[in-house]
Order: C-alpha cells, then structure tokens, then sequence
C-alpha cells in the first residue's frame, strides 16, 4: 500500500508481510517498491516464516528477484487477507488515507503512526 511523506510526489510503500490463519502482522518495512525494500522486508520476517511456508503475491516484478520460487504463488486469491488488512489500517491510521489532510512531515513520525497501528491491530489479534 502506498502513502507519503511532506507531500503527495513523495511516495512510500507499506510492505506487509501477514500470517494468514492468524491475520497477524509478522513483518513490515516502508520504502520504495523496489527489490531493495522487499529485501528488508525478507530480513525482518521472523525466521520460521522464512522456510516451510508460501508466499501469496500479486504479480509484482520485484518478488521473483527475493523469494524462494517454489514457494511463490502469484494471484489475487492468496492476497485477500492483506487488502482486507490494508483497509482496516487505513480506516485506523491517518496518514495511510488516500486522500487525507493527515500526513507526516518526517519519515521518523510517519514510521512511529503506523507502528502504533500495526501494534495495535496485532495485540487485538493475540485477544481473540
């Protein structure tokens, strides 16, 4: 999901990584839509969710270059779960809004709203 920092031409990606059965939030990263960004998001995913597991993507170029091909599954069916979670933060977080008056002027404040967003969807999860 994109946002932006100071102004709207100054692009930042949410990158998400969700543990499906648990709706969980397991890793985040923002930056740009690159390799580079999607590379961080692969070092912060805890290490069990590195092996053994599948990874449901949209047809991105960026994800052939970081995962593991045979775990790969490319299509819109496996990705419901985040756009469904990339609404409810939108719905939580100001500066995630399209079209808000709610921004961050540093990419240090934006970093910290959307971790309190995370934070809290992820201790709602553990509750139920």
């Amino acid at each position: 999901m994109w946002t932006f920092v100071g102004r709207k031409k100054r692009k930042v990606w949410l990158w998400l990584a969700v543990e499906r059965a648990s709706r969980r939030i397991v890793a985040w990263v923002l930056g740009s839509r690159g390799t580079a960004t999607l590379q961080r998001l692969w070092q912060a995913l805890p290490r069990r969710y590195r092996r053994h597991t599948q990874y449901f993507t949209d047809a991105w170029r960026a994800y052939p270059e970081v995962l593991p091909a045979e775990a790969h599954i490319v299509g819109k069916t496996g990705t419901r779960v985040v756009e469904a979670l990339n609404g409810k933060l939108r719905h939580r977080c100001g500066v995630l809004v399209r079209r808000s008056r709610s921004f961050s002027k540093c990419p240090s404040s934006h970093h910290h709203r959307i971790k309190i967003a995370i934070d809290h969807h992820n201790s709602e999860i553990t509750l139920d």
